[in-house]
């Protein structure tokens, strides 16, 4: 039997890559953003801020093996200027969107031994100015990942995280281009002990990692951290 993957915020970035590779790794992919993909592929368009219409994608799927909760919605606003609709607008779609997809996919991912994947980032971790809704959503969201494996692992359903660091996607160059002074790239692969960003494809792997019960069956309520090292730097270095 074909093993089924849910992956939301598919129409590019990370999202994409991941659709990308499990379809090579002989997955059906169930892919759902707020706009259709070009490429060719079984995808759903629903506003991830609206409960009905993420479950009117989800409750139409007879097998579910897989959830990756991948939309993200981010503001790059100063605390003291963020409005109560941004904050609920982040939290929405980052929060709340992947308890309503886990609390509605529960059921069949029992049924098959499957698996959750959340995308969280490293913003959860620690975290830079003017993001705090977005570092907000994604500490939630690491603290959603190890209750729902708690509670859900007697059913045989595992629940991890991946938080990546900067990540070459069309979220990144968006915020650079944003930047007053352009040098925002150079500064921050520099303080990345690799050196460089993540490609898409390499946080990808890392999903389909978490994803594959053969490779992580014994893995439930972690965060993977893939960034680069930027977490193992000190901030005063």
């Amino acid at each position: 039997m074909t093993r089924v993957a849910v992956v939301t915020g598919v129409a590019r970035g990370i999202g994409a890559a991941t659709a990308a590779l499990l379809t090579e790794h002989g997955w059906e992919v169930v892919g759902i953003d707020r706009e259709k993909p070009s490429a060719p592929g079984d995808w759903h368009v629903a506003d991830l801020t609206d409960p009905s219409s993420l479950l009117t994608v989800l409750d139409g799927l007879d097998r579910i093996d897989g959830l990756v909760n991948n939309a993200a919605l981010q503001h790059a606003t100063p605390l003291l200027e963020t409005t109560v609709e941004q904050w609920d607008a982040v939290q929405a779609v980052n929060v709340r969107a992947p308890f309503v997809a886990i609390r509605a996919c529960a059921e069949r991912l029992a049924a098959v031994g499957g698996a959750v994947v959340n995308v969280a980032s490293v913003h959860a971790l620690a975290t830079s100015a003017n993001v705090s809704p977005y570092a907000a959503s994604k500490g939630a969201l690491l603290a959603l990942t190890r209750a729902a494996a708690v509670e859900l692992g007697g059913l045989g359903v595992r629940v991890n995280a991946v938080a990546p660091g900067a990540v070459d996607t069309p979220a990144l160059r968006e915020g650079f281009a944003r930047q007053v002074t352009g040098d925002a790239e150079r500064v921050l692969a520099e303080r990345t002990p690799l050196g460089r960003f993540a490609e898409p494809r390499e946080i990808a792997e890392a999903v389909a990692f978490l994803l594959d019960g053969t490779k992580s069956g014994f893995m439930t309520g972690e965060t993977l951290t893939v960034d680069g090292g930027v977490m193992a730097r000190l901030s005063s270095e």
